[in-house]
């Protein structure tokens, strides 16, 4: 029998990584915009799991996350913890020192904040996930515009990877719950 599971994000995200880790590839996995979208899923019985991201080394708790799952009533099933290598990526023409832009989740964004404020040109712009980051500036066209996110997520979705370890700490990761009803 195949699961169901939703994750925040889309296909090439960590979020699936997590998924894949737990799961393998069987499990079909279902696409959701927020953590409030992937948390109602689960409790509306649409899919039988999520898997959510829960804390991560540099940032600590990821608030929104844990907060929806405390006040759910869901039960943790199972958990993982991935290493978490962000990338800088942009459009296949895009150069390092033409970017004036760099979109991703928002606690992608605040695990590379010494990369961020030494590169003080590049506007910070909040996305969705890290993976539809990427998507988007590919989809965008625009050189000018970068995303970070995973090296995976630049394979799939057409994007060059411009820089490698950007995170403030390069033994980055974060730990994922899959959980269910």
């Amino acid at each position: 029998m195949m699961r169901r599971v939703a994750i925040q994000g889309i296909r090439g995200s960590y979020s699936e990584d997590a998924v894949l880790e737990m799961l393998g590839a069987d499990a079909e996995i279902v696409e959701c915009e927020d953590f409030d979208a992937t948390y109602a899923a689960v409790e509306k019985g649409e899919v039988d799991n999520a898997v959510v991201p829960v804390a991560n080394k540099i940032v600590g708790e990821i608030a929104r996350s844990v907060e929806l799952l405390n006040a759910s009533g869901l039960r943790v099933i199972d958990g993982v913890t991935l290493k978490i290598r962000h990338v800088l990526a942009g459009t296949l023409d895009a150069e390092f020192d033409r970017l004036t832009s760099v979109r991703s989740h928002v606690e992608a964004l605040r695990q590379c904040r010494a990369f961020l404020a030494n590169n003080s040109q590049l506007t910070q712009v909040a996305g969705g996930d890290t993976a539809s980051s990427i998507r988007s500036i590919v989809a965008d066209g625009d050189p000018k515009a970068g995303a970070i996110g995973s090296r995976r997520a630049a394979d799939l979705h057409g994007a060059k990877v411009i820089r490698e370890d950007i995170a403030d700490d390069n033994d980055n990761w974060t730990t994922f719950y899959l959980i269910g009803r």
